[in-house]
């Protein structure tokens, strides 16, 4: 990392400004012969002109300077504030490389501050999900992580746990000092709790993983229950067709949208029934596929309507997936439908119709509260556990699980490397590993310039 690199902070795309920033050896050089600033105070803006190589001008700019040491990267960095002409942008780069700097990889500025120990990886992908938060809750949980809060606990539990294997190691050095029974029961108590610690981190992650992502909402159905308009409703557009007919939707559509606290995309899909048609059977293989990743699914019947013979003995193959709300649909025509499948019989059930709004608003309210369920009270979470870091979790939680049954059945010297393998996955949560491939992976997905 001895070269210096180079990378548009802002998108590229025509605005009032865009940011260049530059990390690297060369960067004071670059102040003196591009900016005419020979020695720029640390954290001093300038106004100044960028002149090329050639010696023209190519903008009037404002120039930040981080000296090294106590920069984000740990290196030299500047910062140049230029107008947001991409044409400008892209000759002030060009002339950036053109004097010995390189683009930088994504992620790099951040890898770069991971490797000269700026901050650890929880706060490198705290970084990353600040920038992809796309509601409050997710916001806060990303700053509480860049604070330093899960990294604090991780350190906190493989010290204590190393505290653990120090008497266990001190008993098979000296055997004499024979490991009482009194205080054998006591480091297995330590473990236990520390056991404990490790999966109240994992269920943490459950907890926060609905605010960090789009949550997948299928809804399903037979032909003409509904579906379409109470997907419009909810995304609060005409996206999906309506009408009389039949198997109209013959595809499933999607759409993105924020409901309360959380990001769901909401799919409408093809009504599910007995047909010869190859278009519309194709719609509903996918219906079928859909509903099975769903993280939750709307099963929307027209509730005027008996329930459809067809479905009677077949919903329960068809509908794998455990987190059903069933939507009883035209609640304004009457009640006619009756369950006889034990498996959705005792399901939560929701009356709605198109003519009483309230009746969708109570829908959005249960999709809300099914999907939140004890996340709700977020402000409570201090802490985002990520997939990747609850991996590391679940692989030293089984590992210290190996040791405290190897310790009750006397099997000393086993227990030592089951502590060890916790100690080492809990490590590669906050970045204590030597797997660059993985963070090589895990860096190429952040934005190029950070």
């Amino acid at each position: 990392m001895n070269d210096t690199i180079v990378a548009i902070a802002t998108p590229k795309s025509e605005s009032a400004l865009s940011i260049v920033r530059i990390s690297g050896e060369k960067s004071l050089d670059l102040c003196r012969d591009a900016c005419k600033l020979p020695s720029p105070t640390p954290r001093h803006a300038y106004l100044t002109k960028y002149t090329s190589l050639q010696g023209d001008i190519l903008d009037q700019i404002i120039l930040v300077y981080y000296e090294s040491g106590k920069s984000f990267t740990s290196e030299h960095i500047i910062e140049i504030t230029c107008h947001g002409n991409p044409f400008i942008v892209k000759e002030i780069v060009n002339d950036l490389i053109d004097r010995g700097c390189r683009i930088a990889n994504p992620g790099e500025f951040s890898y770069r501050a991971f490797k000269n120990n700026k901050i650890d990886l929880t706060q490198a992908e705290a970084i990353a999900q600040l920038i992809g938060a796309k509601n409050k809750q997710a916001l806060s949980l990303a700053n509480k992580n860049l604070s330093g809060n899960l990294s604090e606990r991780i350190i906190n539990i493989q010290n204590k746990i190393l505290k653990q294997q120090s008497i266990i190691e001190a008993f098979i050095d000296f055997p004499e000092d024979d490991l009482g029974d009194d205080q054998k029961i006591q480091v297995i108590k330590n473990l236990k709790d520390l056991h404990i610690e490790i999966n109240d981190l994992i269920v943490h992650a459950k907890k926060t993983d609905v605010f960090n992502r789009n949550l997948n909402v299928a809804i399903i159905g037979p032909p003409n229950a509904g579906k379409s308009s109470i997907f419009n409703h909810i995304i609060g557009s005409e996206r999906a067709i309506v009408d009389k007919e039949a198997g109209t939707t013959r595809d499933f559509i999607e759409k993105k949208i924020q409901l309360g606290c959380i990001n769901i995309n909401l799919i409408d899909t093809a009504g599910i029934r007995n047909t010869e048609e190859n278009i519309e059977k194709k719609g509903i293989s996918k219906t079928i596929e859909l509903q099975r990743v769903a993280d939750l699914v709307l099963l929307v019947f027209d509730c005027s309507l008996p329930f459809p013979e067809y479905l009677d003995t077949n919903l329960e193959h068809l509908i794998v997936n455990e987190n059903v709300i069933i939507v009883l649909n035209k609640s304004d025509l009457g009640n006619n439908i009756e369950f006889s499948n034990i498996k959705f019989k005792e399901n939560v059930k929701i009356k709605t119709s198109i003519k009483e709004i309230e009746s969708l608003s109570l829908l959005q309210k249960a999709i809300e509260e099914n999907l939140v369920g004890e996340s709700k009270s977020y402000t409570e979470l201090s802490l985002s556990v990520n997939l990747r870091q609850s991996h590391a979790l679940e692989n030293a939680s089984h590992s210290l699980e190996e040791c405290i049954f190897n310790l009750s059945k006397e099997s000393i010297e086993l227990s030592i490397p089951e502590l060890k393998d916790s100690i080492k996955y809990l490590g590669e949560i906050v970045g204590d590993t030597d797997n660059e491939d993985m963070l090589d992976v895990l860096f190429s997905n952040f934005c190029i310039g950070k």
